[in-house]
This record gives C-alpha cells, sequence and structure tokens, in this order.
C-alpha cells in the first residue's frame, strides 16, 4: 500500500469516528492494519472507537500496543487515563495523564481530564486550578468550561459557576455534556423542570449521552416531592468526603437512638415528640431505600416515563408494587382474621427493598455478593411464609435467619455507600 492510500484510510477513519460511525471507522484502518500490523495510527483509532463503546480493557490492550511502537505519544496515553478514569481507577488514570502532560502540556483537554480526576477525589481546589491551567491554553475549551463550573459549584462560588457554565453554552449551545451538566446542577437545586429543559436538549442533539437520559428519568420523577427531596440528598451525600457521610449514616441513628434511650424517663409530651422524631427517621430510611422503585412506578403511568425507563427498571418497579400491595392486603388481613396473616403481609411486604436493587430478569443465585444475598432472602421469605401454616418453630427458625440476612442486607448497602470515592 502506498503512502497515499494509507493516508487517505487514516483519514477517512478518523471523519468516520468523529461522526460516531465506529464499525466503518475500524473497517476503514483495518485495511491499513492488513498491510501493516504494527501502524501506530490505525491502532490508536481503533482503540479509540473500543473507548467509545466503554470496551475498555480491549482499548487498554490496543493502546498499551501503541505505546510499545510510540512510548512518547502524549495523545495515547491521555487514552489509557481516560480509560482508567472511566473504570474507576483513578491512581492509574492520574499517573498516565501526568505522563501525558509532562511530555505536552499545551492540550487543554488534557487538564480537563486531570480537572475531572481532583473533583472524584473531591480535591475541589485542585479541580478548579486543573480547569483554570487548561483555559489558559485555551479559553474555550467547553471540557474545562464545565469542569472549571462543575468545581465552582462544589466550593460554593455560584455565581462564578454560573457565569461560566453561561459562557460555555455561548461557545458551543449545541455541545449536550454542557446540557448534561446545567441539568444535574439544576437537579441538586430542586429545580426539576429547568433540569428537564436541559436533558431534553442535550438527548436532542446525543440521543446516546448516557448521563443525559438517567437525568431525564431523574427530572420526570422529580416531580413527586419526597423523591425531589431524597435526590437532592443524595446528590450532597456524593460530594461529601467519607468522614461527613459516615457522620450523616451513622450519627442520625445514633442521635435517634439517644432520644429513645432518653425518653424512657421523660414527660409525657418529650415520648410524643420522640415517637416523631423517630416516624420521620424510618420514614427518610424507607423512601432513601424504596424512593426510585416508587418513583419508576408513577413513571410507569406515563407515556414519557415508560420510554424512558429499561426493562430492568419496568420489572423491578412491577415486583415492588405487587409485593407492596400484597404485604399491606395479607396485613390486612392478619389484623381481621389470623395473625398469621399479619406477620407474612411484614415479611412480603420488606421483600420490597431487595427488589429494588435486583437486576432483572433474575438469574438465580448469580452475580456479585449483594444479587445473589437478595436472591437467598426470596427464598428464605417463601420458605418462612409456608411455615407460617405448617410448623410455627420452622417459620421462627427461617424468620430469624431471614431477619439476619435482612439487616446485613441493609447495613452492607450503607457500608458500600461510604467506600465510594
Amino acid at each position: 500500500m502506498s503512502e497515499l492510500n494509507r493516508h487517505q484510510h487514516i483519514e477517512r477513519a478518523r471523519l468516520l469516528l468523529s461522526q460516531r460511525r465506529y464499525k466503518d471507522a475500524e473497517t476503514q484502518a483495518g485495511i491499513v492494519l492488513q498491510q501493516d500490523p504494527n501502524d501506530a495510527d490505525a491502532l490508536q483509532i481503533i482503540g479509540h472507537c473500543r473507548l467509545d463503546n466503554k470496551q475498555y480493557d480491549e482499548a487498554l490492550k490496543i493502546f498499551q500496543q501503541c505505546i510499545g511502537h510510540q512510548p512518547d505519544d502524549d495523545y495515547v496515553l491521555y487514552l489509557i487515563a481516560f480509560c482508567y478514569y472511566r473504570k474507576h481507577e483513578i491512581d492509574a488514570a492520574q499517573k498516565y495523564l501526568e505522563q501525558a502532560i509532562a511530555i505536552f502540556p499545551y492540550n487543554a483537554g488534557y487538564f480537563s481530564l486531570l480537572s475531572n480526576i481532583h473533583a472524584t477525589e473531591r480535591r475541589y481546589a485542585d479541580a478548579l486550578y486543573a480547569a483554570n491551567q487548561g483555559l489558559q491554553i485555551n479559553a474555550e475549551d467547553i471540557g474545562c468550561l464545565n469542569a472549571r463550573s462543575a468545581a465552582l459549584f462544589r466550593l460554593n462560588k455560584k455565581e462564578e459557576a454560573y457565569e461560566t457554565i453561561n459562557e460555555s453554552l455561548q461557545v458551543n449551545p449545541e455541545d449536550d455534556y454542557t446540557h448534561t451538566n446545567y441539568g444535574w446542577h439544576y437537579l441538586e437545586k430542586g429545580k426539576h423542570k429547568q433540569a428537564y429543559e436541559h436533558f431534553s436538549e442535550a438527548l436532542r442533539i446525543n440521543p446516546n449521552n448516557n448521563a443525559a437520559k438517567e437525568g431525564y428519568k431523574a427530572s420526570l420523577k422529580s416531580k413527586l416531592p419526597f423523591y425531589r427531596w431524597i435526590l437532592q440528598y443524595s446528590l450532597w451525600m456524593n460530594h461529601q468526603n467519607r468522614t461527613m457521610r459516615i457522620v450523616m449514616i451513622f450519627g442520625l441513628w445514633g442521635v435517634v437512638r439517644a432520644l429513645t434511650w432518653a425518653g424512657k424517663d421523660a414527660p409525657v409530651w418529650w415520648k410524643y415528640v420522640t415517637v416523631g422524631i423517630v416516624f420521620i427517621y424510618l420514614a427518610f430510611v424507607m423512601l432513601s431505600w424504596l424512593g426510585n422503585s416508587l418513583a419508576n412506578l408513577f413513571l410507569l403511568t406515563s407515556k414519557h416515563g415508560r420510554l424512558a425507563l429499561t426493562d430492568s427498571e419496568k420489572s423491578s418497579a412491577k415486583a415492588v408494587g405487587i409485593v407492596l400491595v400484597a404485604g399491606i392486603l395479607s396485613i390486612a388481613c392478619g389484623i381481621w382474621l389470623d395473625k398469621k396473616f399479619l406477620y407474612m403481609g411484614l415479611f412480603i411486604g420488606s421483600l420490597s427493598i431487595p427488589l429494588s436493587f435486583i437486576d432483572f430478569p433474575i438469574k438465580w443465585f448469580k452475580g456479585e455478593g449483594r444479587q445473589v444475598t437478595a436472591h437467598i432472602m426470596i427464598l428464605l421469605c417463601i420458605i418462612t411464609c409456608i411455615m407460617l401454616f405448617i410448623n410455627d418453630q420452622s417459620a421462627m427458625f427461617a424468620g430469624i435467619i431471614y431477619f439476619i440476612f435482612f439487616v446485613g442486607y441493609m447495613w452492607s448497602g450503607s457500608i458500600t455507600a461510604l467506600r465510594r470515592r
């Protein structure tokens, strides 16, 4: 193959890549690789296609092959860093990105990624500094403008943040990431209508923007006040450090326990206050676990909502709705007929929590730990409900085991949340 033909195939592949026509781009790059399996440009394009298709491990193998041929290629080092960032391997991402910046410190996009890495680690002052460094190179770099606005929001410099994000929209009003960024900021403030407009615009520009899809669903569900409050709390918690999250999760529980203990010998009015606080706390905990599924049930009643939800989310919402209704009906039967139905209703209703987090269709006893635990809980619940009408002692034994699994499932979810960066 002549150099001219090679150049034509490479340029055509790059154009197709920019148009998100990944299969065609790989075909053009593959033609070059047939003649030279070590062509760094062709390998880079194929790796970029795999990266954009979220095939991160495959992309990393290809990029490492590129580095083997061109160790000082700063852009490939940046792409490797981006892969690790997407895989949430932050230390590796920062290592490769710093190598890229050391080789070529004049690409604003590198500093945009560096800012996002610092933000992921909640180093918001460093994130702002990195974004500003990128903007010194290119004052209109969309990535740096968005990273700067995000850092300013986290540093509570709201006026500067809104100025920056508006500047980003002026530079490129058709940038889906900017609209998505704006939408999430509005959701944090509880302004779901404005958030809906920006997410809709982002999806008009790029229907494959997953962050915009999630934001779009969240903005629809935020029509429900309880979901809007839970979402605001969740987004706020996500931006706090681990110490603050420990204080919020275990501290609130400790305060409620202390109030309950102190209320034993307190005046009657204080007992009413304590009961009210405990009720609010329990309602908050239950809604934080069930709020998403209940909101998904709400979305099933609207055309836009049904289109926005995935099949798994629809199945999960329906399952939660069924067990809650079945649990309530069973409890009602227990009050008026037989107490065994009361206990059965409590067990069935409690299944709504694991069902909120199970992947549908259910692949029994497969998947990560919490998925398998949820499958075991469903089986234990069924056994307990059957034993209630056969043997009381067996029902009590199965119920105790189920309760242990249930408490463990709840607390493991809280611990998992604390482990997140």
